[in-house]
């Protein structure tokens, strides 16, 4: 399980190893720090890691272990314009031997390359039978592995609720299933709608339905305790152009979304004003405006859940995106340990 000192996660993207390579992780700021990500192969179900990949996994592992951290292998992630790993997971997760195969692989990981668990990132299943086969293999995978020592980590990456309104009927998440046999979830506490219209904003405004708060709550409902409970924060902002250079706070008119920008190439991220409702931060530029996480509403959004006991930890997302400092890995786990 997390352990008393709750669930401190940050993700490594391998992709991003020249911007940020392994050896300058701050793993003294986690108790998890995830590789990610690897891919399952629909043929067999078994994992899909690259020879190429193997010497900059054990480097990881490697450096990972040196602060007696626990190294967690990621599956799948969100999908590309290019790629979705959802479909090849979906494959997999549909048939009874695929599934064997894949927990077989990660078994076989575990032991060969010294990960300490796992992370299954379906982002996400789209329909009831898709749901009730992670039902199934996350059952199996705990059951194969329960007996193993030390103990792997099983985790998976969710979205924000448990619940996906779709027609006739929604689909839902299988709660008890999560809760018998994960170790935590990672909630997915952003990206909740597209923002390619106004107003200027980070996420969406606090009073819809689609926010962190009914998200966290909407998961315990559903049956899943709340120290299993890890609140995704990312290290990327939106960036508008203004409709107007004077008005310039939350909610100001635009005249168009610039897209995603990492925390890193904001201008000023440091100063940004913060913004209490929505506990977040932004960066007005002429006509240019930055909505984003700064170390300020991430000490605030972790002290708030940690004090009400909301969650169990958070994870951020990921590292490659903020500053050399590492100004927010440090910001939430002081917030985390002082709280």
């Amino acid at each position: 399980m997390a352990g008393n000192t709750g669930i401190k996660g940050g993700y490594w993207l391998a992709q991003q190893a020249t911007i940020l390579p392994s050896e300058r992780i701050p793993v003294s700021c986690f108790t998890h720090v995830f590789y990610a990500f690897v891919g399952v192969d629909p043929g067999t179900g078994a994992l899909r890691i690259p020879q190429q990949d193997e010497e900059q996994i054990e480097n990881f592992v490697d450096r990972i272990h040196r602060d007696n951290r626990k190294a967690i292998l990621s599956i799948g992630g969100p999908k590309s314009s290019a790629f979705d790993p959802s479909i090849d997971i979906t494959t997999m997760a549909s048939e009874r031997g695929k599934r064997t195969a894949f927990i077989n692989s990660t078994i076989q990981a575990s032991e060969r390359f010294r990960f300490d668990g796992f992370d299954l990132a379906w982002e996400f299943p789209r329909t009831q039978d898709e749901m009730n086969s992670l039902g199934l293999l996350i059952e199996e995978w705990r059951q194969q592995i329960r007996s193993r020592q030390p103990a792997l980590v099983l985790a998976a990456t969710v979205r924000f609720s448990p619940v996906i309104p779709k027609a006739p009927q929604p689909i839902k998440y299988p709660a008890a299933a999560i809760n018998a046999n994960l170790d935590f979830i990672n909630l997915i506490l952003y990206n909740y709608t597209p923002v390619t219209c106004g107003p200027a904003r980070f996420n969406v405004d606090p009073y819809s339905i689609g926010n962190s708060a009914n998200g966290i709550s909407s998961w315990t409902e559903a049956g899943v305790g709340v120290t299993k409970l890890a609140m995704g924060i990312p290290l990327f902002g939106n960036k508008w152009l203004l409709a107007d250079i004077g008005d310039n706070g939350i909610g100001a008119p635009v005249a168009g979304y610039n897209g995603q920008v990492p925390y890193s190439q904001i201008n000023g991220a440091n100063n940004g004003t913060f913004d209490p409702v929505t506990r977040s931060q932004y960066v007005a530029e002429g006509t240019t405006w930055y909505g984003y996480e700064g170390a300020q509403s991430i000490a605030d959004k972790i002290s708030h859940a940690k004090q009400n006991n909301l969650v169990g930890g958070y994870f951020l997302y990921p590292l490659g995106y903020e500053d050399s400092g590492h100004t927010l890995s440090r910001a939430a786990s002081d917030a985390w340990g002082r709280t």
